[in-house]
């Protein structure tokens, strides 16, 4: 009868202690996958970032664009309506106009940096955003089989070691 219970004991806590193992790497492997989840989710939020910022650049520099166009067909406007009314000398005339117009192609094109700059922050804050996602991911550490086998191994001895102390002859003295 003893060497049932102990074999029994031996058997349900090895069994444990598979069943445990089991466990822990199917709580792992599931770890895992969500990790795994996380990196493309925010692999996608980044991308989503550098279009949103690609889409401002564009809009940014359509504007110079029309900018530029605008003060340019002003420009040469004015400078036609003064040349054609022969309001005095036609270089001066070019160069007043041409001097005034020119301030405002530098404000366009100072405009323009300034939203160059801001967009390359933008770029810079979104992957500051993706490494602080990447690293907020926890690490995945798997169930050890050299701790399962431990495990085995000592419920199995302790089960040989009851067995051995219950069927020890007795010994009189």
């Amino acid at each position: 009868m003893c060497d049932a219970v102990s074999a029994i004991t031996a058997g349900l806590k090895i069994a444990t202690a598979v069943q445990n193992y089991r466990s822990e790497r199917a709580v792992a492997k599931g770890k895992e996958l969500a990790n795994a989840q996380t990196r493309k989710n925010s692999d996608q939020a980044y991308l989503n970032d550098l279009s949103k910022i690609d889409n401002e650049y564009v809009l940014a520099s359509r504007e110079r664009k029309v900018a530029d166009f605008k003060t340019s067909q002003e420009k040469i406007k004015k400078q036609s309506q003064a040349l054609n009314l022969n309001a005095g000398n036609g270089d001066k005339i070019i160069q007043d106009i041409a001097g005034t117009y020119d301030m405002a192609f530098l404000d366009t094109t100072r405009d323009y940096e300034t939203d160059v700059i801001k967009l390359m922050s933008q770029e810079r804050e979104a992957y500051a955003a993706q490494a602080r996602r990447y690293n907020s991911i926890p690490p995945v550490v798997m169930p050890s089989k050299t701790g399962l086998m431990l495990q085995v191994a000592t419920a199995g001895a302790e089960g040989y070691a009851m067995h051995k102390a219950l069927t020890k002859p007795k010994t009189t003295g």
